[in-house]
């Protein structure tokens, strides 16, 4: 039965049935009738807020027009609005044209180089998490700190409008601690510090994000011991029981906003430093977080290339800390290397086990006791200069390895042992094409190859390091090798390999002219 158009209060309004499109495009998107979008003024891209009666829930979707697909007085909605209102098909909605926000006016304040107050940035963070800013207005705020940039009164303000924005996770009495690596390098040093540091006695509810550039996250290989989608009651039952967690910050709504401006950073390669620390300090109060130790990996292949760079971001990591009541420490870590000899979700994984196990102690594990052992000074229960032989004795004792099999148990075990955990079955060898000394190894390449392999969608696909920085090889020895699940990405993986110098041999001569 058709349902007729009703003059509501707030402005012209239909009712419209729902029709469900089975499609999934990140967005919250409808598809009007043109006749049903000219009654209610609407254009392609303008939006429209949907109200469900049966439950009161409501959205701002953007609108697209046909004049076919969907018939009058019907509205198509995408998986992920129909998901967020709770309709099916034949469900009745009341639809209206959806004034737009008054952030919209903030965004484009911050385009023309004007600084942003605190209302205002709680403001546009509001609308971005309640969908009242379309995707394009989302990305026009990205653009805008990216080529105007967050001082340092604007990163505090958006700090704490994330941090209300957001849910919070309370835990009993001990003393919760965090720590983050802004990354680009490999190796999972997350996975041996969290049972380091929960086995010392100390709360440590780490959310970890999933790999958009490399060729694992902390929860891509986390996920191939134990299940990482926990929702907040979960991590605080894992947490309450074990000390530690390791979790898909994804999963959890520590900042949704954060999460909506993440996804739109990542395509277009925007990394704006404001909006880098409003979102690791956000999240890391959002778990109760009073000691934090920030990891800032410095090199040529990772995100922060140069030293003046990482002080400069050192310094507002410690201010914002300030400002938010936490006792924050920076660490700027050696990025000119391979942070151990692994890449992908399944081999990084197994990789921290080996260490866990105490197999071999290498610049990954030593990196690791070192960031746990700052963790603990910085609390003030471990006096400085002893952090890192605290640290060491519990991985050496084997009370972090007997800890990570608790945090991975009661999150639902996957894999306990490093001798659990498979690789992909097809195999090729990079060998060298020279004699002589490895002067560098570029992680970038690296990833990017482990990633043609298939990593991180294929958990067992990657790359292990044979040869170290610094060591002398012959013609013919095993540089790395590459694991696929099929000989089409191994081929891809291999070809790139070998057409780009991922390992250079040091030399004399490095110019000539004539």
């Amino acid at each position: 039965m058709a349902l007729t158009p009703a003059r509501q209060s707030g402005g012209y309004s239909q009712k419209l049935s729902v029709r469900s499109i089975d499609l999934s495009s990140g967005k919250l998107i409808a598809v009007l009738n043109e006749i049903d979008a000219r009654e209610l003024g609407i254009f392609p891209l303008d939006r429209l807020e949907i109200t469900n009666p049966e439950n009161g829930r409501s959205a701002n979707a953007v609108v697209d027009v046909t004049d076919s697909i969907i018939g009058e007085n019907s509205i198509g909605m995408f998986r992920e609005l129909s998901q967020l209102l709770g309709v099916r098909d034949g469900s009745a909605v009341k639809c209206n044209a959806a004034p737009k926000p008054r952030s919209v006016g903030f965004v484009k304040k911050k385009m023309d180089g004007g600084r942003l107050s605190q209302e205002e940035l709680s403001c546009i963070i509001e609308d971005i998490s309640s969908n009242r800013l379309s995707e394009i207005e989302t990305t026009a705020f990205v653009s805008a700190v990216y080529m105007r940039e967050f001082d340092l009164d604007e990163t505090v303000a958006m700090t704490k409008a994330l941090i209300e924005n957001g849910r919070k996770l309370e835990l009993s009495s001990k003393t919760v601690v965090d720590k983050h690596s802004i990354g680009g390098t490999n190796g999972r040093a997350t996975m041996i510090i969290v049972p380091i540091i929960a086995a010392a006695g100390y709360a440590i509810p780490k959310t970890s994000s999933r790999s958009i550039t490399s060729a694992a996250g902390t929860a891509d290989s986390m996920e191939v011991l134990a299940n990482v989608s926990l929702q907040l009651g979960a991590i605080k039952r894992v947490v309450e029981k074990t000390n530690g967690c390791i979790a898909w910050g994804g999963a959890v709504e520590l900042a949704p906003a954060d999460d909506k401006i993440i996804k739109i950073e990542h395509p277009l390669s925007l990394d704006p430093e404001g909006q880098v620390i409003a979102s690791v300090m956000a999240k890391k109060a959002s778990v109760g977080a009073k000691y934090v130790v920030i990891d800032i990996p410095v090199g040529p292949y990772v995100k922060v290339r140069t030293r003046e760079k990482a002080e400069q971001m050192a310094l507002k990591f410690v201010e914002v800390g300030k400002h938010l009541g936490m006792k924050v420490e920076v660490l700027l870590t050696n990025g000119t290397e391979p942070s151990g000899k692994a890449f992908g979700p399944a081999l990084e994984a197994k990789y921290a086990l080996e260490i866990l196990e105490g197999r071999f102690f290498d610049n990954l594990a030593r990196k690791s006791v070192e960031i746990s052992g700052a963790l603990l000074e910085l609390t003030g229960d471990v006096p400085k200069g002893q952090g890192y032989a605290v640290s060491l004795d519990i991985l050496q004792s084997g009370k972090a390895l007997q800890k990570m099999k608790e945090i991975i148990s009661e999150q639902g075990a996957r894999a306990l042992s490093s001798q659990d955990i498979k690789t992909a079955p097809y195999k090729k060898e990079v060998l060298s094409v020279q004699n002589g000394e490895i002067s560098t190894i570029n992680v970038g390449y690296l990833n990017h190859i482990a990633r043609l392999a298939g990593a991180p969608a294929n958990q067992k696909a990657g790359v292990m390091l044979d040869a170290e920085q610094g060591a002398s090889v012959t013609k013919g020895t095993v540089l790395f090798e590459i694991y696929a699940e099929n000989e089409a990405k191994l081929d891809a993986a291999y070809e790139f390999a070998i057409r780009n110098r991922v390992v250079e041999f040091a030399t004399i001569i490095i110019g000539k002219f004539d």
